[in-house]
């Protein structure tokens, strides 16, 4: 596994910045306790409200791919933990210990991932060696979770005005994809990117569902333009409760007691 999944990953982690919808956020219908905005821009609006107090979030993950060729999927499962500070810098950590193979078969898998001050760590564990990404040049702030920074965009802690300039954004119909069939009270979006956006050009389209009384992502299908479909599911999320020392350590990017380590410096991209 490459990269892409943490970074996929993290981006999903971008939305889990409210606990609650704000008072001032566009008018809504009730359905069963769970609001249901009437258009794309009143829900994006209200998701735009929703992320100034984000400290830190916890949550398990599954994440699952399908082979648009071979038709083989892989599924993992782990944890999630985001750090956000005052300023607004963030950290994340992702830790995968289960996988399921195209055949079905479950097996222990440990893979880790840690980003922090524009570095992504990739641990692994079979070969004691880490890997490290340099994501952009130095002095600069990335943030993988914003908007066409990471692989996986979404429209969570960014302006509406920028989303929509970005993407054709339209509401989502409810989810229908095997992994996400199960949620209920959320509302999606289906985030279609412009040509010469600047969004990662894999992506076709991308749906995104929220948990409309808490504004916390629930669920994302992207769909690559060869074929390949990603689908993540986020639950157990628990929002600013605070990082206990096993959450803490998955932040943690330094190289372990007898480890090698290979860095790489941020390189600007060759046309």
């Amino acid at each position: 596994m490459n990269r892409a999944p943490a970074l996929a990953l993290a981006c999903v982690l971008a939305g889990c910045a409210a606990a609650q919808q704000p008072a001032d956020a566009p008018a809504a219908a009730t359905v069963a306790g769970a609001p249901t905005f009437d258009s794309a821009d009143a829900l994006l609006e209200a998701l735009e409200r929703s992320t100034d107090d984000l400290r830190d979030v916890r949550a398990d993950v599954v994440y699952d791919r399908l082979d648009a060729v071979t038709e083989d999927r892989e599924r993992r499962m782990g944890r999630l933990v985001l750090a956000q500070s005052p300023d607004g810098a963030r950290r994340f950590g992702i830790l995968f210990d289960r996988c399921i193979d195209s055949a079905g078969h479950a097996s222990p898998q440990v893979q880790r991932f840690a980003f922090g001050d524009g570095w992504l760590v990739e641990f692994d564990d079979v070969r004691k060696q880490c890997i490290a990404r340099q994501l952009a040049p130095e002095g600069s702030r990335l943030d993988p979770l914003k908007l066409g920074e990471g692989p996986l965009p979404l429209p969570v802690g960014q302006r509406a005005e920028e989303v929509r300039r970005r993407f054709t954004v339209a509401l989502a119909p409810a989810p229908d994809a095997p992994l996400l069939k199960g949620l209920t009270g959320v509302q999606g979006v289906v985030l279609v990117p412009r040509k010469g956006s600047g969004v990662d050009e894999d992506f076709e389209e991308v749906r995104v569902w929220y948990d409309t009384r808490s504004f916390v992502p629930a669920g994302v299908v992207a769909r690559l333009k060869g074929g390949d479909v990603k689908t993540v599911l986020l639950r157990n999320v628990v929002r600013n409760g605070g990082l206990d020392a096993a959450s803490s350590a998955m932040l943690e990017r330094g190289a372990p007691e007898g480890w090698q380590q290979d860095r790489r410096p941020w390189r600007k991209a060759q046309p």
